[in-house]
């Protein structure tokens, strides 16, 4: 067992400091992976204050390496893993700076970089922003103190661009791998509405859209038409969109996913799901879909809407589980599937 555990810590800090010191942190999903969530890595991690706090990686490792004399029993190995996690350390350490040079680029503005967040354990006040041409678009914002020096914090925040979208009267955040996210008193806002009165709301219900419940899926709503501002607390995470009161709109729905069930080959480079529904084109939203963190490599359209096609990358998905599959077209709104794909 001890050798096994051995070869399995030696094998993933091998990997992962090749891939943290050349990838920039807001990278697509496909183009890198994180250490899985067992790996020794979150165990230093999680003792760190922050992504760059160099010195706290050390004494972590330290800390560590002396907790298991009977696995890093000799100065060989015990100089190799400090080499190498030391090295990953430094590939960390550029990551808050590449998520806010690549947030800045894309017109996101967030309180996560403030000069006073010295702990990332603990960040308060926290919200994200989306403006295009000086204008604001939407805002998600959180009343609770979040941690997130964790697997799955950092997991979602390096993947922010995929988790997160904003759009004109329409926000989604799809945390279906931190669904723990909605307890920290999450405040949804849009801008630059033009509604005459308070508009619907239309919230994804997982393979459709629908027309919000108030005290179900949303609460505490408040309109200003002066302002064009729409401001509510959802009541799970998903994608909401303001429509004209009492419209009629067309919505997305999966029907089926075809291969619910694909086997790893490390040999093969891809692999196509075929998802059936209605409405998935529509005006010229662009179309997106995203299995889990990854964003298909390719996706076709059917003309009359009524399926599309997505292409993704073996390689990146050697972790065997159940994944949540998501359709979204920019503007009209975004449909998933929870546990729509199993990788055996």
């Amino acid at each position: 067992m001890q050798t096994k555990i051995k070869k399995t810590i030696l094998t993933s800090i091998a990997i992962f400091a090749m891939v943290a010191m050349t990838v920039p942190v807001m990278a697509q999903p496909s183009d890198h992976e994180m250490p899985a969530e067992d790996d020794m890595f979150w165990y230093i991690f999680a003792d760190m204050a922050t992504p760059d706090d160099y010195s706290g990686c050390v004494a972590a490792l330290d800390d560590y390496i002396a907790r298991y004399p009977e696995i890093f029993n000799t100065d060989e190995i015990r100089d190799d893993v400090r080499l190498e996690m030391t090295g990953i350390c430094t590939g960390v350490g550029q990551m808050r700076t590449d998520m806010q040079t690549n947030m800045t680029a894309e017109g996101v503005a967030t309180s996560l970089f403030d000069a006073g967040n010295t702990d990332w354990h603990a960040i308060s006040g926290l919200y994200f922003q989306k403006s295009e041409n000086g204008a604001p678009m939407g805002r998600i914002s959180f009343s609770e103190t979040i941690d997130f020096m964790s697997y799955r914090f950092f997991t979602f925040m390096n993947n922010f661009g995929n988790m997160v979208r904003f759009d004109d009267g329409y926000i989604s955040l799809n945390a279906a791998m931190v669904p723990e996210m909605i307890n920290y008193g999450t405040t949804f806002t849009m801008y630059g509405l033009e509604f005459d009165e308070q508009p619907d709301i239309y919230v994804s219900n997982g393979q459709t859209m629908r027309k919000a419940v108030e005290g179900t899926d949303l609460s505490g709503i408040s309109y200003d038409a002066g302002a064009g501002t729409l401001t509510f607390a959802p009541g799970h995470f998903s994608s909401f969109k303001a429509v004209e009161k009492d419209s009629k709109i067309k919505t997305m729905k999966i029907t089926s996913v075809k291969k619910k069930s694909i086997k790893y080959k490390a040999n093969k480079n891809s692999f196509k799901l075929t998802v059936r529904g209605r409405n998935f084109r529509q005006g010229s939203g662009e179309a997106d879909c995203t299995l889990g963190f990854k964003q298909a490599q390719k996706i076709y359209v059917s003309k009359n809407g009524r399926h599309l096609k997505c292409t993704f990358g073996m390689s990146e998905f050697s972790v065997t589980g159940y994944y949540p599959l998501a359709v979204t077209i920019t503007g009209v709104g975004e449909v998933t599937r929870v546990n729509a794909v199993r990788i055996r």
